[in-house]
């Protein structure tokens, strides 16, 4: 078995049929799906139970109490069989070459075990909002990463053994699972990007996304920390002045907006390595996101980082402003008419 499918589902009885849909018209088929019913009160398992025939690898596993997400997942990854594993969310779409596309960037890159690509936000009636880039190679995922869920959840094909190395999801955290999945799995992962739209991710009120937003606790938050903390040092936050000069060269759609989503990563490292004291190398960094997003104005940005080594108390408060009113802080744009 190449592809294992990892399908958790709680309650998605309205969108499972499509999620399924887009499964069976893959045009890449060797595949399982390792299905996970987190005791629903709907009809999700009844569906998944209708639909079994379609896909002859499925597993189809059933919480007798509801177990959450993260356990949920742990339970489905101790019963994939692939070489490799693909998270796919129960009210989510992957397009008809989504895995085949992955498998061959993954031939191209021999020395990758992981491939991540762009997502497309849709709404509830499956109509585009927002689309989400990747960055597309290794260096600058893993930058990303100190920040962002560049990879550990949705959209990634991840060989198994990766999975394995990095353990299991943490129990503990109702949210940013994938995001804490993703720090651990840094050491051990080689990743590229597709710069495709290959995945559809559902956006509407009461889904996950909406409720991690509101639900981040400052537990959660400390958890994440720490663990950033004994993975990384603070040598992990500087950006090579080489790879920066050589990702602008790379060629890719949405070039420009790949370009200010990295220099975003480098301004955050910039945030990073000013909290640790490290004055002199916080105000380097600067130079290397200009260099790659001119087009933003960063005299504000610099201001308040030189303030910010007078008084770390207000450091925080005042970078937060920033990016909240000066600079786009989610990575993502907008969806043009007709995609």
């Amino acid at each position: 078995m190449k592809i294992s499918v990892l399908l958790p589902a709680y309650n998605a009885a309205p969108y499972l049929p499509l999620t399924l849909d887009s499964l069976a018209s893959q045009t890449f088929q060797d595949f399982e799906i390792v299905f996970v019913d987190d005791c629903s009160t709907d009809d999700t398992l009844a569906i998944m139970q209708n639909n079994a025939a379609r896909f002859p690898a499925a597993q189809i596993i059933h919480n007798e109490t509801n177990q959450k997400l993260s356990r949920t997942l742990n339970i489905g990854l101790r019963r994939c069989q692939g070489e490799y594993i693909f998270r796919l969310d129960a009210d989510d779409l992957l397009a008809p070459d989504g895995l085949e596309k992955m498998l061959k960037t993954l031939a191209q890159n021999p020395q990758a075990n992981g491939v991540v690509c762009d997502r497309l936000h849709i709404d509830a009636a499956g109509q585009p909002k927002r689309i989400s880039l990747t960055l597309t190679e290794d260096y600058y995922l893993k930058k990303n990463i100190l920040f962002r869920t560049a990879f550990g959840g949705q959209p990634c094909l991840i060989r198994k053994d990766i999975w394995l190395a990095a353990g299991f999801f943490n129990e503990s955290l109702r949210f940013l699972e994938d995001y804490e999945m993703g720090l651990k799995m840094a050491r051990h992962i080689h990743i590229v990007g597709v710069p495709e739209r290959l995945y559809f991710y559902r956006e509407y009120a009461g889904n996950m996304t909406s409720r991690s937003r509101q639900d981040k606790t400052p537990q959660t938050r400390a958890i994440i920390q720490n663990l950033k903390n004994t993975l990384f040092t603070p040598a992990d936050y500087i950006n090579d002045w080489e790879q920066v000069k050589r990702h602008k060269d790379l060629l890719f759609d949405y070039a420009v907006e790949r370009n200010q989503k990295y220099a975003n990563t480098i301004l955050r490292c910039t945030l990073h390595l000013a909290a640790l004291g490290h004055r002199s190398d916080a105000l380097a960094e600067i130079k290397k996101a200009e260099y790659l997003a001119p087009q933003i104005n960063y005299s504000a940005f610099a201001f308040l980082l030189k303030l910010g080594f007078k008084n770390l108390d207000k450091f925080r408060v005042n970078m937060n402003c920033w990016f909240n009113y000066a600079y786009d802080d989610h990575n993502v744009i907008n969806a043009p008419a007709g995609i």
